[in-house]
């Protein structure tokens, strides 16, 4: 991403008025010229921070501040279309319950480059515009409702929501010498090509375009607490399964499962009195796990499903997908690095709620346990051991 300069201005070391600061504060940008950046945030006083990815400017600060009116940030690569006249809003509540302040209407056929979306309640989806600035406080984070947008592409974004040490191997800081770690501040964000999980509380991810480091590595290592992921991986476009019919009631057919001597029912719950059976985990049977790994995945991912049922009212769940093996899931669409391989991700409509309401009443409670997403036919939920948020965008 990019940043274009639109107006002569000043980049300044703090968002204040530039009057207000020391000629040692401020540097003067002219109009035409851009940077490419490592990330942005929305600032105070209708200001962006800007965190320039490979050059610095006066006493080689590479965090500055710009006016909002002077500057562009571009080169999104998620898009969104407005294809019926909208308002964009400050809750995802029905407009007759929000003020004038907290909404503005957007009429059909305007575009915008987007930062990330996710799923929100009431069918709404929470945007963060990568290039406009909206309303009365130049606000760039707003709520929509989902019928009247389109939103194509992805984009993947890591969030530092601590000051955190990016690392070139999953150890702790004071195992690595100075040159294979790299301070990061909160709010530093980041895109990504890709991240799975590592040993030791790790995340291992890979960045798009900014390399760290004094060998501009791409490459690293972060503590799982302290960063966030949103977005959709490209190759992730799953399909809505339909569930297969319950097999018959017990005993039903019998099945072995890998690293297990005993026989398992397909009508049998996962667990000693649970509401999943191994005929959901496995498709009725077709989807046998390859290893024992997958099993324990299943059953880890077993309880947290008890726990969402119990969450929303212990309602009908119908599980869509759970365990695939690799050709299976990539028949399907699923991510290279799915958590469906692993048998800890579920697929499932809850009875009576809708999937971005579902995503709602859970993300908090689910927390950093693992990844959640939402289309608008069904709930994705996983135990990867790391936050990760997305929408599918269908």
């Amino acid at each position: 991403m990019k940043v274009n300069v639109t107006s002569n201005t000043l980049f300044k070391l703090s968002p204040r008025l530039s009057g207000e600061l020391p000629d040692s504060e401020k540097v003067f940008v002219k109009n035409g010229t851009s940077f490419e950046l490592q990330s942005y945030l929305p600032a105070d006083n209708n200001h962006t921070r800007l965190a320039l990815a490979n050059k610095t400017l006066a006493a080689d600060q590479k965090v500055w501040y710009a006016y909002n009116p002077d500057i562009k940030v571009i080169d999104s690569q998620v898009k969104l279309a407005v294809v019926s006249d909208t308002l964009f809003k400050l809750r995802p509540v029905l407009s007759t319950q929000l003020s004038d302040s907290e909404k503005v209407f957007v009429k059909n056929g305007t575009q915008f480059d987007l930062q990330s979306y996710l799923p929100a309640e009431g069918n709404h989806v929470k945007v963060a515009i990568a290039d406009t600035f909206l309303g009365p406080d130049n606000r760039n984070t707003w709520y929509v409702y989902r019928p009247d947008v389109r939103i194509s592409g992805s984009t993947i974004a890591l969030k530092v929501v601590s000051d955190t040490i990016f690392k070139l191997r999953p150890l702790l800081s004071s195992q690595l010498p100075s040159g294979e770690r790299y301070f990061v501040n909160n709010g530093t964000t980041f895109e990504l090509i890709a991240h799975e999980k590592a040993e030791n509380n790790h995340v291992k991810v890979i960045l798009a375009s900014t390399g760290l480091g004094p060998d501009d590595a791409k490459t690293w290592y972060a503590y799982a607490p302290d960063v966030v992921i949103e977005g959709n991986e490209p190759d992730n476009q799953p399909k809505n399964e339909t569930p297969p019919p319950p097999p018959e009631p017990s005993p039903g057919d019998a099945i072995r499962l890998p690293g297990f001597s005993s026989t398992f029912y397909l009508s049998n719950p996962i667990l000693p009195n649970g509401n999943f059976t191994w005929g959901e985990a496995t498709k009725n049977g077709s989807r046998i796990p390859v290893d024992s790994n997958a099993v324990y995945g299943i059953i880890r991912i077993a309880k947290a499903m008890e726990a969402v049922r119990s969450r929303l009212g212990d309602r009908p769940i119908r599980v869509n997908s759970w365990y695939r093996d690799s050709a299976t899931n990539k028949a399907v669409g699923g991510a290279s690095r799915s958590r469906h391989i692993v048998g800890d991700a579920v697929d499932f409509v809850v009875a009576g709620i809708h999937p971005y309401d579902v995503y709602d009443q859970l993300s908090s409670w689910w927390g950093s346990r693992g990844g959640l997403a939402s289309a608008t036919v069904f709930t994705h939920i996983d135990a990867r051991g790391y936050y990760a948020r997305w929408s599918y965008g269908f």
